[in-house]
């Protein structure tokens, strides 16, 4: 997942760019085509800021979790492990947007929200292990949605 990378402890802090200001910076480089086909065209341009910024926190969130565990996770802690990273998800993003924990419940846990800002971060990994542009990286797996969910629909079936 989309990591904010390691710091150097000598980088003052005000050079590291805010989740906001990289979500920002994504954004630029994306075409109004990917963008409306990945979000759909009625998004405004603050929810479209806000599902990068999430998917930015979610990722860091998870890398380090996973840097603390140093270990594989055990099936019986799955859940658990889950359930913590969304709440501190939700706590950052909540904080980072000055909304209180019910708001931010309320946009980050919306069916469809949700499931873009994971798709999103899958996306962001992908980019950076790839090389490939942000752009053409969310359309490939948007174009992929459909073949994704047949397959999903096919494992899920039994």
């Amino acid at each position: 997942m989309e990591g904010s990378g390691s710091r150097h402890p000598d980088t003052d802090p005000s050079d590291v760019p805010s989740d906001r200001e990289r979500a920002l910076s994504y954004l630029e480089g994306l075409n109004e085509e990917t963008m409306n086909a990945a979000w759909g065209d009625q998004r405004t341009p603050e929810e479209r800021r806000r599902i990068v910024q999430a998917a930015l926190i979610l990722g860091r969130k998870l890398d380090e979790r996973l840097a603390q565990r140093g270990e594989d996770l055990h099936p019986d802690e799955a859940q658990r492990f889950l359930m913590s990273l969304i709440n501190d998800t939700i706590t950052e993003f909540a904080r980072q947007e000055g909304l209180d924990s019910e708001a931010a419940t309320g946009f980050l846990s919306d069916v469809g929200t949700r499931d873009l800002i994971l798709e999103l971060n899958e996306v962001l990994e992908a980019s950076r292990e790839s090389g490939l542009p942000l752009d053409d990286q969310l359309r490939q797996i948007v174009g992929d949605r459909r073949e994704r969910a047949i397959w999903s629909d096919h494992w899920s079936s039994g």
